[in-house]
């Protein structure tokens, strides 16, 4: 906030309580000689250093983040002192993301797999028993290997009056190691991850890392007390699905500024919510009234306004503004809090929440073109158009034994659908609209002599910018009829064709034109062979 408003914020005389204070976050990083194995392209260390370096990037400056490392100093083979490698590397203080990041890009995997000790010296390391929440993010590749009980140890901390909290991210492990850092999260009340790649490692421990991170203070009323960034650059995370508040009161036409994470194929929804309660701040001071406002801003990753709803004046309403995401789209969306209209009360709350609207459930959205298609097998899926992304590429591997059938059904009765079906050649075998708005639109007896790689457009192009039309649902089923699996069946053995038959549709030419020569070329030969026979036995009977 500027320096200024946070004066104005923290003189309030009736304020009901000081502002939260910073959090602060441990991470404790598994660099036991396991670290040095290969996922992928690269090793489980390399795809560790780049899931950091994802976190630090998100992390606001003056965020308090410490880090103790295991295993990275004592090999294996001495099992007693390896057993005790844990330190912390970097202590509580503000964060200083290069010096961080360098720490771990020199670590080198070597020793055991402490967690129970890390743990017990990780407690500490926040300074005695207090009633601050300690968080820990904890990422491992394995389970303890030095006889340790981890969430028992977690358990004896909360019973010394630790306010202890662990998360735990369990990189590429088996069911054993899964259980006991699901059991340690458990014993704290933490979350678990299963990260099965390098993509699922930095996107849970960034996660878990902004959500450690926010104020987190807990308030009367529903949700979490949070204070936003003065601007874009200092914007804070949220929670998707998380409720908030904010923990000030905020002024007419001033905005407290958050950011929400998407992707392609999904839709962001944001909602502003008030309360029985309102206020009016003059000067350094408020008065609670019974008419309260609120507003929200979403904004793209451009900082374009995509909507803007207020609350004016109403008790308990409810108002959100969403966007469907669409190829190439994805990114930070901006949210700002703060009304237009009046001052509004810390206590409306809002959310951001995202919901998967991917196409064939591909985890993304089908592109515009052919080359950003996504890949389909016979049977039935759903897609998303909307009015970012009116037009959707599908593909699939053709049988040239095969026969298709396509069916596109909307999912509203007012939509109009297009298909076009295109070969591997480039040319397009089935085009055309819906006859009607709601209609089915349908190919049979598709064939594709060459085979290969089909692609499938569907399109709406009826498509506005009213709300109830937002996005339009559809299913898209894929028939397969014949092909490869019919010539699995046991060939049945050809008859001879008797003399002078004609040729049959199953025979090859060159068995037609062989049969066709023995059977003219018999007689001569028969004749030829008979009169030798008969020549000599006549020749004999004459000497």
């Amino acid at each position: 906030m500027r320096p200024c408003a946070l004066l104005m914020f923290v003189t309030l005389p009736l304020a009901a309580a000081a502002p939260a204070q910073a959090a602060r976050v441990e991470i404790i990083l598994d660099v036991s000689g396991s670290m040095r194995a290969s996922l992928g392209a690269e090793t489980k260390m390399a795809s560790a250093r780049k899931a950091i370096r994802a976190t630090l990037e998100g992390v606001q400056p003056g965020s308090i983040v410490a880090l103790r490392l295991y295993g990275h100093r004592v090999p294996q083979e001495n099992k007693a002192e390896s057993c005790r490698d844990t330190e912390l590397t970097v202590p509580f203080q503000a964060l200083d993301k290069a010096s961080f990041q360098a720490i771990v890009d020199r670590a080198q995997p070597r020793g055991q797999t402490p967690i129970t000790y890390s743990l017990q010296q990780a407690a500490q390391d926040f300074g005695p028993a207090s009633d601050e929440q300690r968080t820990i993010i904890l990422v491992s590749d394995g389970e303890e290997t030095c006889g340790g009980d981890p969430a028992a140890a977690a358990r004896e901390l909360l019973a010394q009056g630790f306010k202890l909290k662990v998360h735990t991210i369990g990189f590429d492990v088996d069911a054993a190691a899964r259980a006991q850092l699901e059991a340690i999260s458990t014993a704290t009340g933490g979350e678990y991850h299963d990260a099965r790649n390098a993509a699922a490692l930095s996107e849970s421990l960034v996660r878990l890392t902004n959500q450690a991170l926010l104020i987190a203070k807990e308030s009367e009323v529903s949700g979490q007390a949070i204070r936003g960034g003065n601007g874009h650059e200092s914007a804070v995370p949220l929670q998707p699905g998380q409720v908030y508040h904010l923990d000030h009161h905020q002024r007419k036409d001033q905005f407290d500024y958050f950011y929400v994470e998407a992707r392609d194929g999904q839709k962001l929804v944001a909602t502003i919510e008030t309360t029985d309660t309102g206020v009016e701040i003059k000067g350094d001071s408020y008065k609670e009234t019974g008419h309260p406002y609120a507003g929200l801003t979403l904004q793209s990753p451009s900082r374009q306004q995509l909507g803007r709803e207020d609350v004016i004046g109403k008790r308990t309403d409810k108002k959100g503004v969403q966007v469907s995401i669409g190829s190439g789209h994805g990114g930070r969306y901006f949210l700002l809090i703060g009304s237009g209209y009046s001052d509004q009360h810390k206590d409306s709350r809002f959310q951001a929440s995202l919901e998967d609207i991917s196409d064939a459930g591909s985890s993304r959205d089908a592109g515009s073109t052919p080359g950003e298609a996504v890949e389909i097998k016979p049977g039935s899926v759903k897609g998303y158009l909307h009015v970012n992304d009116t037009v959707d590429f599908f593909k699939f591997r053709a049988d040239p034994k095969a026969t298709y059938t396509l069916r596109v059904r909307p999912g509203r009765a007012e939509k109009w659908l297009e298909v076009s079906v295109t070969d591997a050649d480039g040319v397009v075998v089935k085009e055309g609209p819906a006859p009607n708005a709601g209609a089915v639109v349908q190919a049979d007896g598709l064939r594709f002599a060459n085979g290969g790689e089909v692609s499938v457009r569907v399109a709406n192009n009826h498509l506005k910018s009213s709300s109830v039309e937002v996005e339009s649902e559809y299913s898209l089923e894929l028939t397969e009829a014949g092909g490869a699996a019919v010539g699995t069946a046991k060939a049945e053995t050809p008859t001879p064709a008797p003399p002078g038959a004609a040729p049959t549709g199953g025979r090859s030419l060159l068995q037609t034109v062989t049969s066709f020569a023995l059977w003219t070329l018999l007689p001569f030969v028969v004749g030829l062979v008979l009169g030798t026979i008969v020549g000599f036995l006549l020749g004999r009977r004459r000497r």
